[in-house]
């Protein structure tokens, strides 16, 4: 069987006996393309001075690492299987723009069925029965909720709506028209009208051929993101602490009050050690043997299931343990009769299941396979494993 991830924001084919392959979109090329020839011709609004009048570099000023060309960052965010083995679908940012596309493997053919500058999505699925993709879009209130398109890209239908971010559609096995996905309610300003806080995510089955919703996993401790139902009725997802409202920290005051002078003395370091890169070009602290240009770089953020991932955190925090996500970040199964999850694997930042009943997922960086019979073995390593995809 075949596995889509995406890893670093790429798009890898893994098939079983041969390297993982890469797939491209030539939309993305196109658009990349098409930025540099316009760079080209417009260069000399773009060069940098010939001096630096200030005391501060523009680029430490502003955030633009120094020697960066402005290319456009390309990035797949989502992709699923469609009606057979050689097609997909995926969705794929560049710079701004957001698109949803289909890619027939066979024919090496991508057909792009929209592009949008203001359109987010949170999860998607193909269903073959009635050949329409269900898709998770965020809106601009905050929202989001579950909508139908058909196979051209043409919306047709609302199926949720509310106060809530609903995310993560999955098809349910064996059952017509169904899908389970995760939803979070949301509250608002009660004059700004804007978001304040979201709810823990807990998992809804919902019918959308005759309308009928059912509420199947909800606990106010925890949030259930990406969850996934197999043939035997058998609910998996990721679980997590639910994070707290802020008047709900007050427990972390007396820890806040006690490391208030270690974190004021590392704040004044870190102020210091700014103006001395700036005028010495040579940091305060030279332990650790001489800088390299890694120990410079920003090791970024990435959004993963609704959270903001520091990658700093990797290696530092032992919560994490070098990988992507930390410990508590459990994958979970549920029988039907059953109100206790029972725990298959810890530090997982995605899955997804397969025809056969095995679990393919991923720590962040090591893609593995749980079989039906309990068994566990490595498939590949990649970087920043953000999504995965059975097909």
């Amino acid at each position: 069987m075949r596995t889509l991830s995406i890893a670093d924001g790429e798009l890898w084919l893994h098939d079983e006996g041969t390297a993982p392959r890469q797939i491209e979109s030539p939309f993305a090329k196109e658009l990349i393309e098409r930025a540099l020839q316009s760079r080209r011709t417009t260069g000399w609004k773009h060069a940098p001075r010939e001096e630096q009048t200030g005391v501060i570099p523009t680029a430490t000023l502003w955030g633009h690492p120094a020697g960066a060309d402005g290319a456009m960052q390309v990035r797949f965010l989502h992709a699923c299987r469609a009606d057979d083995d050689d097609t997909l679908y995926y969705v794929l940012a560049v710079g701004r723009t957001r698109g949803l596309f289909r890619r027939h493997l066979a024919e090496d053919r991508e057909v792009r069925l929209f592009h949008r500058t203001d359109w987010e999505c949170e999860g998607f699925v193909y269903n073959p029965e009635d050949r329409r993709l269900i898709v998770a879009s965020r809106h601009a209130d905050g929202t989001a909720h579950v909508e139908v398109y058909d196979e051209d890209g043409n919306r047709r239908a609302t199926l949720t709506e509310g106060e809530c971010v609903d995310a993560a559609p999955a098809l349910v096995p064996g059952r017509s028209r169904t899908i389970v996905y995760q939803s979070s309610g949301v509250a608002r300003h009660p004059q700004g009208g804007h978001v304040m806080a979201q709810a823990h995510a807990c998992v809804h089955l919902l019918n959308y051929g005759n309308g009928q919703l059912e509420t199947v996993l909800d606990d106010p401790r925890h949030d259930f993101v990406a969850p996934r139902m197999d043939t035997q009725g058998r609910l998996y997802a990721i679980r997590r602490p639910a994070e707290k409202l802020p008047h709900q920290r007050a427990g972390t005051a007396l820890t806040d009050l006690l490391l208030m002078p270690l974190r004021l003395l590392k704040a004044v370091f870190g102020y210091l050690n700014f103006f001395s890169m700036v005028y010495g070009k040579e940091p305060l602290r030279s332990a650790g043997g001489p800088r390299t240009p890694a120990l410079d770089q920003d090791l970024g953020r990435l959004w993963l299931h609704g959270r903001m991932i520091e990658l700093s955190k990797v290696k530092a925090d032992p919560q994490y343990a070098g990988n992507l996500v930390p410990r508590n970040w459990e994958l979970v199964r549920m029988s039907p009769h059953s109100g206790v999850p029972e725990v298959l694997a810890q530090h997982v930042a995605c899955f997804d299941l397969r025809a056969d009943g095995s679990v393919v997922y991923s720590n962040g960086f090591d893609i593995s396979l749980l079989l039906a019979q309990g068994q566990r073995s490595g498939m590949a390593r990649q970087q920043q494993v953000a999504a995965l995809s059975a097909i």
